[in-house]
């Protein structure tokens, strides 16, 4: 993602004042921010279809659009009716994703649980949709209920992305403490639609908060529908008795060491980049056949 400081309203300005360059880096800005919306309410293979018609249409109906202070809720109706096209937020998936590096978020989830047992009980709980007399006592450790659950979630980040080597690159030692509603919102805990839709409209102004969703877009879908328990550990049965003495079996690995089983994967960029910049590139190309056109 670019580091750009201009806002999305200057961006905007500038492109109609003739600058290429400003209208790719707002297409760019558009496309991240309609990933992460898809990704966030669906997952991100059934994300994808409506963020690509989004990004479409955003290419398509931009030039016609002349005033910067309605751009972003113009742009935010497209992404959310292209979406409802799809269906309802997602209340349950394990499915992997790019950033889960092609494993199961259930899985990686319960292999945090067992290094994280009080973080992830927390996130359980939030995701599931408990009531607030079960979630405030296990937040209580970590500064109360919202920012609690978001350093809860960083802890998870963090532990994903240093012991599994997932892209989890949005995982501050300090979070922000505006971003402490993101937790109410992966979980769909807002207080009603119009606030899930401020929120949404406000993520455009902080595009690391948007990578930071794509990033745990799976996992957050997988909490949201539950984790199942720990297997318990069973007894082997007592062996045979033989005649003949046999080779000893080899010890089976503990359970608590499974984790050093786990697939390393080296970092990479992530997926939220590797697509954005496909569809940002679509959607730059449109917006410069418009200058070109206007240009004759």
């Amino acid at each position: 993602m670019s580091n750009d400081s201009r806002s999305t309203k200057e961006l905007f300005r500038q492109w109609h004042g003739g600058d290429a360059e400003a209208g790719q880096l707002m297409a760019q800005r558009f496309a991240d921010w309609f990933y992460a919306i898809a990704t966030s309410r669906l997952g991100e293979k059934d994300g994808r279809e409506p963020c690509e018609a989004a990004c479409a249409r955003f290419g398509q109906g931009v030039a016609q659009q002349t005033d910067a202070r309605q751009l972003v809720k113009w742009a935010y109706d497209i992404v959310i009716e292209e979406i409802n096209k799809k269906g309802k937020r997602i209340a349950d998936s394990d499915e992997p994703s790019l950033y889960t590096s092609g494993l199961k978020p259930k899985e990686l989830l319960m292999r945090a649980r067992r290094h994280h047992p009080a973080e992830v009980k927390l996130m359980e709980a939030v995701y599931a949709g408990k009531p607030d007399s079960v979630i405030e006592p296990l937040a209580e450790p970590f500064g109360g209920m919202p920012v609690g659950v978001l350093k809860a979630r960083y802890t998870v980040k963090k532990w994903l992305r240093d012991h599994v080597r997932l892209p989890q690159e949005v995982a501050p030692e300090e979070p922000v403490r505006d971003r402490a509603p993101l937790p109410l919102y992966e979980s769909a805990r807002m207080a009603s639609p119009a606030e899930e839709a401020n929120f949404e409209q406000w993520m455009l102004t902080d595009l690391d908060l948007c990578r930071d969703i794509a990033e745990f877009a799976a996992f957050a879908i997988a909490l949201r529908g539950g984790l199942p328990s720990d297997a318990p550990v069973v007894a082997a049965p007592a062996p045979t008795p033989q005649k003949a003495p046999t080779k000893p079996a080899p010890a089976a690995a503990k359970a608590s060491d499974a984790d050093d089983d786990l697939p390393s994967f080296g970092p990479s960029k992530t997926g939220m980049v590797l697509v954005a910049i496909g569809i940002g590139a679509f959607v730059f190309l449109g917006i410069l056949l418009v200058l070109v056109f206007n240009a004759l």
